[in-house]
């Protein structure tokens, strides 16, 4: 149980860091979308995210693909430009960006798995897995409302259309991943 617990914290610790930025700004990116009457909409979004990031960390996990650290880095770089153009093209969300949000999560499991091995080790246990999931999860999920929160209360203070709030934060999405790619 303390395996699950010790996994769990590292995880969500994790993601609410600042190294962890592209997945921060990638999931403020998706809050700006939304708004509170959408919840929804919202949480399957995130749900599906969060289930492309299981079959992606579980993939990599256990060896079923083997990517080096730099393609990991690309496949993190490539989800923040496509959350970005998804953002400023598009104002409404259809079955299509379940499935693009989904591979999302698939790339960002493998982005997760850098951190993981790099703090559990390679070896999987089911204790460590379990909680690092589980605290993965808790950290989109806590995130993604907080951003969500924020973006409903910028929207309703400063009186501003959600698609300007939307190119906003995509344009620094945009401005960040090129960043980490140069």
């Amino acid at each position: 149980m303390n395996q699950l617990i010790y996994s769990f914290e590292i995880a969500l610790r994790h993601l609410c860091q600042f190294s962890a930025i592209h997945q921060i700004l990638f999931l403020i990116i998706i809050g700006a979308f939304f708004s509170f009457k959408d919840w929804k909409t919202y949480l399957l979004i995130i749900l599906a995210l969060c289930s492309g990031s299981l079959v992606g960390l579980s993939l990599s996990l256990f060896k079923a693909v083997s990517l080096t650290k730099g393609t990991i880095q690309l496949l993190a770089i490539i989800s923040l430009i496509v959350v970005s153009l998804n953002a400023i093209f598009s104002n409404k969300v259809s079955a299509i960006h379940y499935n693009i949000f989904v591979l999302i999560g698939i790339m960002q499991g493998f982005v997760l798995s850098l951190h993981y091995k790099a703090a559990l080790g390679s070896s999987v246990k089911l204790f460590h897995y379990l909680g690092y999931n589980l605290g993965s999860f808790t950290g989109f999920l806590l995130i993604s409302c907080l951003s969500l929160l924020a973006c409903t209360l910028v929207l309703s203070l400063f009186r501003t259309d959600k698609h300007k709030v939307s190119l906003i934060l995509a344009g620094l999405g945009l401005g960040v991943a090129l960043m980490m790619y140069f």
